[in-house]
């Protein structure tokens, strides 16, 4: 399913999650910048007369207002805790919506079509209610639409048959397709940043011993590689390439399975048990990356 044919609600909590998620780390990079031109600016040593010692140092004083106005910005918009918050309204709103088209309890045919939506509906009002800090980031996204929305309701209205094929290819095989490709990426990404923090610390070292043998350079740069070492280590532990490629392979075969198992099922009660079983697998790591994510200081 596209990301239209979902409850308004998803779509303007997984827009604010995805923003708040950008800007985070646009601030984390923007940081990491500003402390390699402090840590330059500091590493040169101008020669006595030339005047260029207080131009330096003001440049270091502007660099670090800077920086602090952008720690600043970060604690008051509180971008990292929207971003979850949002994530977490998003990820129960998707599950919720496939558990009503799909028929399971409490939207199975023992209630009333009236009665089941007014059942989505109350518990859409609920995973609002549990994250109230992201009730006015919704209010900034101007999209508009239903929460019970066409797609949602046809998806409902079809046969057993029909649900099962819909299910399988719309949710599960979407879903183990996302978690490949993003196994896929993360692993690249770890291994792609982990080769270039060992070339910036051999840098460092090697530029060490040149400057020991050379003595008396305008600038010495091994500060500034230290400090990019560290920087490139630090985007590493925020982006945390390592635990979510192993955590997204893990869930992908997970699903390549189902996926396969679904192929073999035919009524009511096997399409509820793997709805269950798939939603509970997806939920499980959704769940995990949240605790992981809260738990950072």
């Amino acid at each position: 399913m596209k990301s239209q044919d979902y409850p308004l609600l998803f779509r303007q909590s997984d827009s604010r999650a995805i923003a708040n998620q950008k800007w985070h780390f646009r601030l984390l990079m923007m940081k990491i910048v500003l402390l390699l031109m402090i840590t330059g600016f500091a590493s040169f040593s101008w020669s006595p007369g030339l005047g260029l010692e207080f131009w330096t140092s003001l440049t270091i004083a502007i660099v670090l207002a800077v920086l602090m106005t952008l720690a600043a910005i970060g604690d008051l918009k509180r971008l990292d805790r929207i971003w979850f918050a949002a994530r977490a309204v998003a990820e129960s709103v998707k599950k919720e919506s496939w558990l009503f088209m799909m028929k399971i309890v409490p939207y199975d045919d023992s209630t009333s079509d009236s009665e089941a939506r007014k059942v989505f509906l109350d518990r859409l009002k609920r995973f609002l209610d549990s994250q109230p800090s992201i009730c006015s980031e919704l209010i900034m996204d101007s999209q508009e639409g239903k929460q019970i929305t066409e797609s949602i309701e046809n998806a409902r209205k079809q046969t057993v048959l029909e649900r099962l094929a819909y299910y399988r290819t719309n949710r599960i095989h979407d879903q183990q397709h996302w978690y490949t490709k993003k196994a896929t990426w993360s692993r690249k990404q770890e291994e792609g940043w982990f080769i270039l923090s060992w070339v910036l610390q051999g840098l460092a070292v090697t530029l060490a011993f040149i400057i020991v043998i050379f003595s008396g350079l305008i600038i010495n740069p091994v500060g500034i590689i230290t400090t990019a070492g560290a920087g490139v280590l630090s985007w590493m532990g925020a982006r945390n390439y390592r635990e979510l490629s192993q955590s997204y392979g893990f869930i992908a075969q997970r699903l390549s399975i189902l996926e396969e198992q679904a192929e073999q099922l035919s009524t009511e009660k096997e399409l509820a048990e793997m709805v269950l079983r798939v939603e509970e697998t997806i939920s499980q790591e959704h769940t995990i990356w949240l605790a992981r994510r809260v738990e950072r200081p």
